[in-house]
């Protein structure tokens, strides 16, 4: 676990050192080391305005060397002892982070040997001159010639003729899919998705047209081959949500895309009419055990308050057939309502506040609550919205589309919220773009809650 997180921090740091291979291409003829030199080759036949293909001959194969691409300009107002300063300083911290020893993280965050068919392809701009430089690690200081270097320019910006169609289907108020179809050439393809507002506010923060194309997509959208349909749950009603897509064809040049669509309005509901609406108001105490998938199960207490309306939220739950809990201390969160979170200066509060759940009353006194993600439970921590779906503690899977049961005993005095399927329990959800729904904490027992 140790070297896989290691592993995991070097391809972050030396991003401009990726090995990925392109395959079925000429390679380039190793050249002779000289003594004492690392040699560098530049694939010109396969450089673009926003990639670089090299590989690296060292003369001591069994010498650990460091490697980086830096632009021309930057290179030579910088100290390369320094940078070497900094990276060393950078290894004894993950060392000490990951109770690893300083050779392990040297083995896995530096070279050694004939490094072939890197591909460095994010933060190039067209016509730009570029330095890929490397030197062995090794005590004392640097000198010049202790540095090896390699020049090249990037060429001019070739747009690229592929495409990838996006279109969008199975839209309501709080979802849709997004089918995305590459063409022939499409080697590959960055995928994002927000609202139309915030998506228009990324790029316009940018700091050119350039950032987006060149780098920015990598850092934000999710990568995918081949055809893919994807399903965008927690979306909010009569709002316009933009899919974005970045495309690099088998060439390597690029091409951005995008489309829009607006989920629909919530339709009004007929009205029910049913005593629950006044016999499930007032205060409860909750309890649940949950396991947030690394220790020991725990009891979850805390405090529900039911209510038909909420002081600093616009929204009348009545005439959509609901109720909603303010719910206070469940999985470790505290409540915090509209207000609060305007106070702490939380961005769109009326969206985030909570946690809360909402009932849906239907006729024959029937309760559910929401299983498809469509009412976020908070969303002010750091992963953003949160949802109650169902999920399996043991095997760790998570449902989205089935709503959960309530169920309330003969004296009127306990409910009880549970999922429709065996072995699952209400648990505290998140999506995590490119990994798909994750639980902050597994339910591993219904939610009893009793009247105060």
């Amino acid at each position: 676990m140790k070297k896989a997180f290691i592993y995991l921090m070097a391809l972050v740091t030396l991003a401009a050192c990726d090995n990925t291979e392109t395959p079925n291409e000429p390679q380039p003829t190793p050249p002779t080391p000289t003594e004492n030199t690392i040699q560098i080759v530049v694939d010109e036949a396969r450089l673009t305005a926003y990639q670089v293909i090299y590989s690296i001959y060292p003369e001591d194969k069994d010498a650990y060397f460091y490697c980086d691409v830096m632009s021309k300009a930057r290179f030579e107002s910088t100290d390369i002892n320094e940078i070497r300063a900094e990276f060393d300083e950078a290894l004894r911290n993950y060392a000490q982070m990951t109770e690893a020893t300083y050779e392990e993280v040297c083995e896995q965050m530096l070279f050694k040997g004939d490094q072939e068919d890197f591909l460095s392809n994010a933060g190039y701009r067209e016509n730009t001159d570029f330095v890929i430089y490397a030197f062995y690690w090794k005590e004392g200081e640097l000198q010049a010639e202790d540095v090896s270097v390699t020049a090249f320019r990037t060429p001019a910006h070739v747009d690229s003729t592929e495409s990838v169609a996006i279109e969008f289907s199975g839209v309501d108020p709080y979802e849709m899919t997004v089918k995305c179809t590459p063409s022939a050439d499409v080697d590959c393809y960055y995928y994002y998705f927000a609202e139309t507002t915030k998506v228009e506010k990324m790029l316009s923060d940018l700091e050119d047209n350039n950032a987006y194309i060149s780098y920015h997509a990598m850092n934000v959208g999710i990568k995918y081959t081949g055809e893919q349909t994807l399903t965008q749950k927690g979306l909010q009603p009569e709002t316009s949500y933009t899919a974005l897509v970045m495309l690099i064809d088998k060439s390597g040049n690029r091409a951005q895309i995008s489309a829009v669509e607006a989920t629909e309005a919530v339709e009004q509901n007929v009205r029910v009419e049913s005593e629950l609406f006044e016999s499930l108001l007032g205060e409860w105490t909750g309890v649940q055990t949950i396991i947030d998938g690394y220790a020991e199960p725990v009891v979850s207490e805390f405090t529900v308050n039911i209510v038909a309306e909420v002081e600093d939220y616009d929204y009348n739950y009545r005439d959509n057939n609901q109720l909603v809990a303010l719910v206070d201390g469940w999985c470790g969160i505290d409540y915090y309502s509209v207000t609060d979170l305007v106070e702490y200066e939380i961005e769109n509060p009326e969206l985030k506040w909570g946690p809360k759940w909402v009932f849906d009353i239907a006729e024959g006194d029937v309760i559910t609550m929401d299983g498809h993600a469509r009412h976020s439970v908070v969303g002010w921590l750091f992963f953003g919205d949160c949802f109650m779906l169902t999920a399996d503690p043991v095997n760790l899977g998570i449902e989205v589309d089935n709503d959960f049961n309530v169920t309330v005993s003969e004296d009127g005095n306990t409910l009880t919220i549970s999922s429709p399927i065996a072995n699952y329990y209400p648990s505290l959800v998140y999506n995590f773009d490119g990994f798909g729904w994750m639980a902050y904490y597994y339910g591993a027992s219904n939610i009893v809650l009793t009247r105060k």
